[in-house]
């Protein structure tokens, strides 16, 4: 027991004199030199990244590794979509992920993506179907205008899923229909298109035979 209480006595009185461990918490704070020491290359030109896109106003929306992939064999110059404050601002709650969703678009038990990208002066909705498989397509959803703002330009959407079964209103037919697959949800301010897969390429619910 006297042993135990020495050695919690001398602990202490080593946390007492503070540490400029870069990993730990005491009394002084790592100074910066330290710090860049003991994280590596990677690391830090991870951390500037963010650091950049959040000076710059831009908020991250990670995608999977693989669908990083796919859009640069695919698309070599698209860029992901960055959205603007104001679409960040509006329904955020409701969307998992306003950049791309996961679904089953085709019908079929493989799954489907789809990834609002920049190209040139348009934002696009690619859908990529089979993902994952030797057979992957890759079909467009839609197009939109960017916004520009300070010599770049912006989405002003957001992605969101329409699952299978989802009771829809269609406003033309005046009349709720349950949906016979996945549908890609476009948000738009105040605005909602549904698109569905049909006879081999997307189109409006509204506008489907």
């Amino acid at each position: 027991m006297k042993r135990y209480l020495l050695a919690m006595a001398g602990l202490l009185a080593l946390a007492s004199c503070g540490s400029d461990s870069a990993d730990g918490n005491y009394n002084r704070t790592a100074d910066d030199d330290l710090i860049e020491s003991q994280i590596d290359s990677d690391t830090k030109a991870s951390i500037d990244s963010v650091a950049r896109a959040t000076d710059e106003g831009a908020i991250l929306h990670p995608l999977p590794d693989t669908l990083t992939t796919l859009l640069q064999q695919r698309q070599p110059q698209a860029k992901v979509a960055v959205l603007t404050d104001q679409a960040m601002s509006n329904r955020t709650q409701q969307v998992d992920n306003p950049v791309y969703l996961r679904g089953n678009l085709n019908g079929n038990r493989t799954p489907d993506y789809a990834v609002q990208v920049l190209q040139n002066d348009s934002i696009h909705i690619l859908a990529f179907l089979d993902y994952g498989t030797p057979q992957v397509r890759e079909m467009k959803v839609a197009a939109y205008p960017a916004q520009q703002l300070n010599d770049r330009r912006y989405s002003n959407l957001q992605l969101k899923l329409a699952p299978q079964d989802s009771l829809v209103r269609n406003p033309r037919k005046q009349q709720f229909t349950n949906l016979k697959m996945d549908g890609v949800s476009v948000l738009d301010g105040n605005r909602t298109t549904l698109y569905l897969l049909q006879n081999n390429r997307f189109i409006p619910f509204d506008a489907q035979q």
